[in-house]
């Protein structure tokens, strides 16, 4: 064989750095051609277990673990029948009381202090509140007799929730109440302020604004004794319908599922933010303590008409039309109607 050129040293000296091949190989007189042979060779190249993206890099912010919201559902005095294709695992004061077994109904009831489980397989009373606890918090459950429907929405019960669900005494509405505990993105997902028709974009924005309203509200409501969630599941709150809801309205999850763990955010923070029907073709600024993100800004597509609701914060009717008709994109939407916000991925 010649003396290699300057090209075949280098080509020799990369494989031996990077395949681990022998370099007396290519001065044996024998052709050389490493990616044709069916030799396997060994390559220690060290990879991180993760890889940092490029938003990721450029935020710099280290990502949350995601929060669970607790969602009021309802309160009664009647008996609760629960049942699920999963099976749910009953706690009463930090330990394990047994099973519910998938396609099983179990029925909740509380009486002068008293909590008591009927099912097929479990049966017993306790002086402590009840949580049945999924394996996964992505499971559901209905509760069978209850009646929760919708107008305009072709008489669906939307009695099934996602995660878990806790059965406790309510001191200040001296009834039971039952909790839905779930991821806040499932919760998200089962949030009915709009109909499926909706722009996307407009629906991402949508999405990103309710989890931001709930994110501001978790832990921090009243002690215990008073409220024992973080938000109603009506429009006192948020209009919060489960898990029919994101069979009742695809598209709407689709898009909150595309903005999962955004969250609107002023120097860097999440902050609660707020939202409405329509505005007269201006929102309103708020007027309590120092939100400076909450400001009157236009809202073009509603001039001439009635407002309604607070008017503070984004306007729906508005957000949809520059959508609709502007192609405006769901951030472009956020960041305007909240000013000097910016929306980032927090969790």
């Amino acid at each position: 064989m010649n003396n290699p050129s300057f090209f075949q040293k280098t080509f020799i000296l990369l494989s031996v750095l990077f395949l681990g091949i022998n370099p007396a190989l290519a001065n044996e007189g024998q052709d050389f051609f490493p990616l044709a042979t069916a030799t396997e060779f060994a390559v220690d190249i060290s990879v991180p277990d993760t890889v940092q993206t490029l938003e990721y890099v450029i935020s710099n912010r280290i990502l949350i673990p995601e929060p669970v919201v607790r969602v009021g559902l309802y309160k009664t005095s009647e008996v609760i029948k629960f049942k699920s294709e999963f099976t749910y695992e009953v706690w009463v004061g930090g330990v394990s009381r047994g099973v519910i077994s998938a396609g099983n109904v179990a029925e909740l009831s509380y009486k002068k202090g008293l909590y008591t489980i009927k099912s097929e397989s479990l049966e017993f009373g306790s002086f402590d509140y009840f949580r049945l606890v999924p394996a996964n918090q992505a499971n559901f459950f209905s509760l069978v007799n209850y009646s929760r429907p919708v107008a305009g929405r072709k008489k669906i019960n939307f009695n099934v929730y996602r995660g878990t669900l806790e059965y406790r005494y309510s001191p200040k509405s001296k009834l039971p109440y039952i909790i839905n505990e779930l991821p806040l993105d499932s919760y998200v997902n089962g949030i009915a302020e709009t109909h499926d028709s909706a722009a996307i974009e407009y629906s991402k924005a949508l999405s990103v604004a309710a989890r931001s309203y709930a994110y501001a509200f978790i832990g921090k409501t009243p002690p215990t004794e008073k409220r024992m969630f973080d938000v109603y599941a009506t429009t006192v709150d948020q209009l919060y319908l489960g898990y029919n809801s994101e069979l009742f309205m695809p598209r709407y999850a689709e898009a909150a599922t595309a903005t999962a763990g955004e969250m609107v955010t002023y120097n860097r923070e999440p902050v609660v933010v707020f939202y409405f029907s329509r505005s007269n073709g201006k929102t309103k600024s708020w007027k309590g303590k120092d939100r400076p993100w909450l400001k009157s800004v236009e809202a073009k597509y509603d001039k001439g008409k009635k407002m309604l609701g607070h008017g503070i914060g984004m306007s729906n009717a508005d957000a949809q039309q520059r959508a609709a008709k502007d192609g405006w994109e769901y951030k472009q939407i956020l960041e305007h109607y909240y000013t000097s916000t910016t929306v980032e991925k927090v969790f």
